[in-house]
């Protein structure tokens, strides 16, 4: 009999490596690591692409709606430029109104767009206390200074520039727009090789020029009396609120020279600086403001059937920029021109056959405030009351 015997086998589990655990945890980490950063550059690569296909876009949408906005202008500028027989349906080309100068030998035009709208406009709310000092605000005899005006943002030309424009006192004031333009003026009178200018006078109160016309009236008075009193002193003074002084837009020139009193006796426009500020301050947005008889020369229109104004003043105002090339082109005053665009409220003002700028002419009732319109390739704009029932807008394209 043979008993076979079996050992039982006892299995020892080997103790776990605490190195050798570490390395894989830390391999698992390195390589979910550059898993997660292989992602993270997948994902950035295709939020760029994405971005940049976006970008060809909107650049290629842009592109398409400025050439689509181009496109409907031409189309209401040839729109505007016939006219269509209601009876037999025939269409007549009809150019727009041009008129053109050479100033400084080059071609300037100016077109009547008054047959079309602005296009691509975007609204801006304006405060009518900000157009009463945008340059076209015209006072005259028949148009006095409106009731809400005021003078607080006034400048002393002699503070303002800093002393670079002599003037009789620091009382001698206008508004900012019209002390830059001054300013350009001067500059480029230097740049000219000229100088000795100095501003004898500007804004005048309401009570300064009442006095001055109280004055001149009992100078008067011992010859006229009344009605006839008043319109005689007219003459020579503004009624109060009616004066041009009064508008903080105007400015009266002279020269001046401590070292040579001489210059100061000479008479403005017969001078070289006079000659000169006369014939170039339009490029500076200012315009000689009242032309008369043979007066700033022969070579001028008299204007003074329009302006009421007969007297031979040196008296510069302040209209803007486009304004004042609009008027040189058409020899212009300021009444002539206002009226203008009353009947042509819209129009394109070209140098050299480039669009410089475009007027654009609204009606308004009075107001706090005003919603005007802006077209949108407008680089900068100036917006004025007229005094006249509208709101002028000038829109520079530089």
């Amino acid at each position: 009999m043979t008993i076979s015997m079996k050992s039982g086998n006892k299995t020892q589990k080997a103790e776990r490596d605490p190195y050798k655990f570490l390395l894989k945890v830390a391999g698992i980490l390195v390589l979910v690591a550059a898993i997660s950063a292989v992602v993270f550059l997948l994902c950035n690569a295709a939020v760029q692409s994405d971005y940049k296909a976006k970008r060809q876009e909107v650049d290629q949408l842009n592109a398409e709606g400025e050439q689509e906005f181009n496109a409907r202008l031409n189309t209401l500028r040839a729109a505007a430029s016939v006219t269509v027989n209601p009876e037999t349906g025939e269409v007549t080309a009809v150019e727009p109104a041009i008129w053109e100068a050479t100033l400084d030998g080059l071609p300037w035009r100016l077109e009547d767009a008054s047959a079309t709208a602005l296009e691509n406009i975007s609204t801006v709310t304006v405060n009518r206390s900000d157009l009463l000092f945008g340059g076209l605000l015209l006072v005259n005899p028949w148009h006095s200074l409106p009731t809400d005006f005021s003078e607080a943002t006034l400048t002393s030309i002699g503070t303002g520039s800093g002393w670079q424009i002599a003037v009789t006192d620091s009382n001698v004031r206008v508004f900012p727009a019209a002390l830059t333009a001054l300013e350009n003026i001067i500059a480029g009178a230097k740049d000219a090789g000229l100088s000795d200018y100095i501003v004898r006078e500007a804004y005048r109160t309401n009570d300064e020029q009442t006095l001055l016309f109280n004055s001149q009236m009992e100078k008067l008075s011992s010859k006229y009396s009344g009605d006839v009193l008043i319109e005689q002193t007219k003459k020579s003074v503004n009624y109060p609120g009616t004066s041009e002084y009064q508008t903080g837009l105007a400015f009266r020139m002279a020269l001046y020279n401590k070292a040579d009193p001489a210059i100061a006796k000479q008479k403005f426009q017969e001078t070289t600086q006079g000659q000169w500020f006369t014939e170039n301050c339009w490029k500076y947005g200012v315009i000689f403001r009242f032309p008369s008889a043979d007066y700033p020369n022969a070579n001028w229109e008299d204007k003074s059937y329009k302006t009421g104004m007969s007297l031979h003043l040196d008296l510069y105002r302040y209209v803007g920029s486009a304004h004042s090339a609009a008027m040189q082109i058409m020899n212009y005053c300021l009444e002539e021109y206002v009226e203008f665009l009353i009947d042509h409220p819209h129009l394109y003002i070209y140098k050299d056959g480039a669009l410089l700028y475009e007027v654009y002419r609204i009606t308004a009732e009075d107001a706090s405030t005003y919603d005007v319109p802006v077209p949108n390739p407008a680089s900068s704009y100036v917006a004025s009351l007229d005094n006249m029932g509208g709101i002028v807008l000038a829109y520079a394209y530089n």
